[in-house]
């Protein structure tokens, strides 16, 4: 169920959203959390509330020593798309199925633990993320970067990042995502089973969320949607098998997205594979690549097919721009 607070804690919950400044959200969540009301239903909100005021408290802390600071080695540059981790609470064979190495057995760890996978003609950086075993909050930091997770043991690894405030969503794509916007009001896209959408407006204007796009799956709930309005994190997840090529096609599967091929003009495919969202047509792709063409010819399954720009691609078509 909904938390149902009441019209004053929604008004403090819009400006502690808003604000910027660490000391004023800060109290602000503080005074929020005061008047929120605490029942089962309103359990992991507080998990997140204490998460939250926690690492805002070390964040100020860290304002007022002033000191220099070096980046933190556990802060990801993403290169390519998607990062992964695998995820473990303790020791398994998977691992070194999916890398052909051995985890590192050492406990402390200055920076983070990365192994390729090759599969699918795909090169796929794995970062390492043990928990349960000492230095837990950089590994969560690790999870938090991630695209998507492997897990040793999907039962044991959800009750572990739930204290955190990351729900893991097993073999399919987020059930919802928000990203606010300055401008443009509320947009809504995809349907829910369970959520009307005149009401989930209202619900978000209640939150001060006027102007924000809202991605839902099918199987998305109004308690998914407060959630993440509340600051918690959904991550796709799945159980891993070991088998590089089976669990990433499902971890791709889980992500809705394919792999297009291009071709140049000896019809041999120009490096790796584009990762790409389900759904996406010629016209996109030679939008993603910048170029105008005249004849877009894609090769399905050893068939040539001349095609216009709304063709919908599948998963490992190979496709040939002719340019203009």
């Amino acid at each position: 169920m909904v938390t149902n607070l009441t019209e004053e804690s929604k008004a403090i919950w819009a400006k502690a959203s808003m604000a910027k400044d660490p000391v004023e959200k800060l109290r602000l969540l503080q005074m929020f959390y005061s008047k929120m009301p605490h029942h089962k239903g309103t359990e992991k909100l507080e998990v997140s509330l204490k998460r939250q005021m926690s690492n805002l408290k070390e964040e100020i802390e860290k304002n007022r020593k002033k000191k220099a600071t070096r980046k933190d080695p556990w802060t990801i540059t993403k290169v390519k798309f998607p990062t992964l981790a695998f995820v473990e609470s303790g020791t398994s064979r998977v691992y070194r199925l999916l890398t052909g190495t051995d985890p590192p057995r050492y406990k402390v760890f200055e920076r983070p633990f990365v192994a390729p996978i090759k599969a699918l003609d795909l090169d796929v950086q794995l970062y390492y993320a043990l928990l349960g075993n000492g230095n837990e909050d950089n590994f969560v930091k690790i999870v938090k970067q991630m695209d998507a997770l492997l897990v040793s043991d999907y039962e044991r690894i959800s009750v572990i990042l739930d204290d955190y405030g990351i729900d893991l969503v097993r073999n399919k794509r987020k059930l919802v995502e928000i990203e606010r916007k300055p401008a443009g009001g509320i947009r809504i896209i995809g349907n829910s089973l369970f959520i009307n959408e005149s009401e989930l407006r209202k619900f978000l204007k209640d939150y001060g969320m006027m102007n924000s796009i809202v991605k839902l799956s099918e199987d998305a709930t109004m308690d998914d949607v407060e959630a993440v309005i509340f600051g918690r994190m959904q991550k796709v997840a799945i159980n891993a098998t070991g088998k590089p090529q089976a669990d990433l096609a499902e971890i791709l599967r889980a992500l809705t997205v394919i792999r297009v091929y291009t071709l140049n003009s000896e019809w041999a495919v120009d490096g790796e594979p584009l990762i790409v969202k389900y759904g996406i047509n010629v016209s996109n792709i030679a939008s993603k690549l910048g170029i105008n063409f005249r004849q877009a010819i894609v090769v399905r399954k050893g068939k040539r097919l001349k095609v216009g720009p709304s063709y919908r691609l599948e998963d490992g078509d190979m496709v040939r721009l002719v340019s203009l």
